[in-house]
């Protein structure tokens, strides 16, 4: 029995819902919806999300949309400075991994940490522990408007918080939660958790205050056109106008080809009236639309492919005249930025939205105008799919379309979505479905995908499937649009292991630890790990280290492949192998990679962090290690022990 509806909350309901929100932690005391309304009157317009970015877009202006959030309110304040000199008013403002799952105790320890240390101990701004007061100083410091960023466990706790310190505008993307941030969630709990904020955003358009939603939609975890996407982002909208909300940004995913890119930014601007037309949302509007650097591709972690890859996406949201456009720092492949890369970042974008918005360019306009049906064919599909299937409610049909397949990316965090469809890119880079999974797509729009996919298989001489897909992922880190399959240069020295192997059927333990949703990497290894022979418990991301060891312990694993890319490994697995130790499975191997700490990392000095008895791990390596190097160290480290 489904039992979210497509229905406006009731006021009293809701009422009772915001008490119990601000009640989780003691800095929710200081919110006064009222004293909020009014202190959101008394900002200047500038700090108006949704007006800075119309402004923008009156102006002929792009503007850049940077991540900011450190932990310390006081080095916050230095950072949004930093980016005020470079033109910054526009900013994401991402809460810490601890805060977005409801864990505040954690996130007070940590902002302590940093504050004692001088170190950044958490991968964001703990808002909720801040508070109002502080949260102010924080808004009042800079100009420009803020955009905060949570996920489904305290979004409406984080919601509630930002908008009574003056943020002004917050995603409501709970395909993103799906996607890309939570494991066990139902979407139905997604949905209500996103009804709430969409009331809270609509409760204060009441009163006389305009806020505005982002749209993240599904995530492109794998190498997928932005059917997906831009249909989810679709839906989102609705979500959020049906209990009030009014002003929706959508967020135009680049990937690296010039034509599909613009094109899917073409259509964004056809598809989403069309919707709000459809489903009657009357006050409904659009201040403008952001491009955003495809948010789950590996980033270069060569600084100067780094810059380039940046550079396209500034360059191509100044030839779509976007008024904002969403850029990451060079650095982003090492860790969370510092001020410095913030600045050089930003600094080469803003060059190329002011020489390249001065110019007219002509681009292939057959080949724009025929992705760009394609696109509206596809997503009006996929959209009309769900309404169908709600019988014209959109939240019902979103839960069923889930259920079925119909909404559906791969890659994704989320236990719920079926993972049936699979892409890769085509002779120039676009990208395409190789599989379709039961995505409703029109069948002239499936040909067309098929077709673009066998005039690469004929100039290649391959036939794309699985293998092809992951090298077409990882191409953009390595300064490419397509592709190239490569042979690893330790796979002739793992093959030689795997008779063993298969013989043994040694269990290893795979997950991302502490609350880090990063999932692909872990799904790729335990893919790898199994196609060799091993036994693979696989526990995704956002695992706890109590989940590994248990798992450990009822498989009788002979190691554990930990991965942490989101900078708090070190908090996460303080005493790990004393915890293994004390559960009777001490001497299990432990291998751990990826971004294991915030900041500028100095690999040498992370090795030694993780190998120390306090915390215990055998291996360790850094971020883009190629797999089969940590599973050949693997499988030497068990026939030194005599189990392979």
């Amino acid at each position: 029995m489904i039992r979210v509806r497509d229905v406006k909350i009731d006021e009293a309901v809701f009422m009772k819902l915001h008490e119990k929100e601000i009640s989780a932690w003691p800095t929710g005391r200081d919110i006064d919806l009222h004293e909020a309304v009014e202190y959101q009157k008394s900002l200047p317009e500038d700090k108006n999300f949704a007006k800075r970015l119309a402004r923008y877009k009156a102006e002929g202006r792009t503007g850049l949309y940077p991540r900011s959030g450190v932990p310390v309110a006081e080095e916050e304040i230095k950072l949004l400075r930093a980016l005020n000199s470079v033109g910054v008013e526009l900013f994401p403002f991402t809460t810490d991994s601890y805060t977005r799952n409801r864990q505040f105790e954690k996130a007070q320890r940590g902002l302590e940490e940093s504050v004692r240390t001088g170190r950044p101990m958490l991968n964001g701004y703990p808002i909720i522990n801040h508070g109002v007061k502080t949260n102010r100083r924080v808004v009042e410091s800079c100009t420009g408007a803020f955009d905060p960023r949570s996920s489904h466990g305290a979004n409406s706790f984080v919601a509630e918080m930002a908008f009574a310190s003056g943020m002004t505008s917050m995603p409501n993307s709970f395909f993103g939660w799906i996607s890309g941030y939570d494991k066990l969630v139902t979407p139905e709990e997604c949905i209500e958790t996103a009804q709430y904020l969409g009331r809270l955003i609509g409760w204060y358009a009441d009163h006389g205050v305009i806020l505005s939603s982002a749209c993240h939609g599904w995530l492109p975890n794998g190498v997928v056109p932005m059917y997906m996407n831009i249909a989810t982002q679709i839906i989102e909208s609705l979500v959020t106008t049906g209990q009030g909300g009014r002003a929706i940004i959508p967020l135009t995913n680049m990937q690296g080809n010039f034509s599909q890119d613009l094109s899917d930014i073409r259509a964004t601007e056809i598809l989403f009236p069309k919707y709000f037309e459809k489903m009657g949302r009357k006050d409904a509007f659009i201040p403008g639309i952001i491009g955003n650097q495809s948010s789950l591709f590996p980033f270069p972690q060569d600084i100067g492919m780094a810059y380039a890859y940046i550079n396209y996406t500034a360059m191509l949201a100044a030839a779509a005249r976007l008024p904002a456009c969403s850029v990451k720092t060079v650095d982003e492949a090492s860790g969370v930025p510092s001020i410095e890369s913030h600045l050089q970042t930003y600094r080469s974008a803003n060059w190329i939205f002011e020489v390249m918005r001065a110019q007219d360019f002509e681009v292939n306009e057959k080949e724009v105008r025929l992705e760009t049906e394609m696109t509206v064919k596809a997503v009006s599909a996929i959209v009309d799919k769900v309404l169908e299937m709600g019988d014209g409610d959109v939240c019902v049909g979103t839960v069923l379309a889930i259920e079925a397949g119909v909404l559906d990316s791969p890659f994704s965090i989320n236990k719920h979505p079926r993972d049936l469809c699979l892409g890769a890119r085509d002779l120039h880079g676009a990208c395409r479905y190789l599989d379709f999974g039961n995505i409703p797509v029109p069948e002239e729009v499936k040909e067309y995908h098929r077709e673009k996919l066998r005039e690469r298989e004929r100039a290649q001489g391959v036939k794309l499937g699985f293998s092809a897909s992951i090298a077409d992922f990882w191409a953009l880190s390595k300064g490419r649009l397509v592709g190239a399959p490569e042979v690893s240069p330790y796979e002739a020295a793992c093959l030689e292991f795997k008779p063993a192997i298969q013989a043994k059927r040694p269990t290893v333990v795979t997950g991302t630890v502490g609350v880090d949703s990063h999932v692909i990497g872990t799904k790729i290894v335990s893919k790898i790990l199994g196609e060799y022979g091993f036994k693979v418990v696989a526990l995704g991301a956002q695992t706890a280290p109590e989940d590994f060891i248990k798992a450990a312990q009822e498989t009788d694993a002979c190691a554990m492949f930990v991965s942490s890319l989101y900078g708090m490994a070190e908090m996460d697995c303080q005493g790990f192998r004393a915890k293994c130790v004390e559960a009777g499975i001490g001497d299990i191997l432990l291998y751990i990679g990826g971004i294991l700490g915030v900041g500028v990392r100095d690999f040498k000095q992370d090795e030694a962090t993780f190998k120390d008895p306090k915390i215990g791990f055998d291996r360790v390596y850094p971020p883009e290690t190629d797999v089969e190097r940590s599973m050949l160290d693997l499988c030497r480290d068990l026939r030194a022990r005599g189990l392979l």
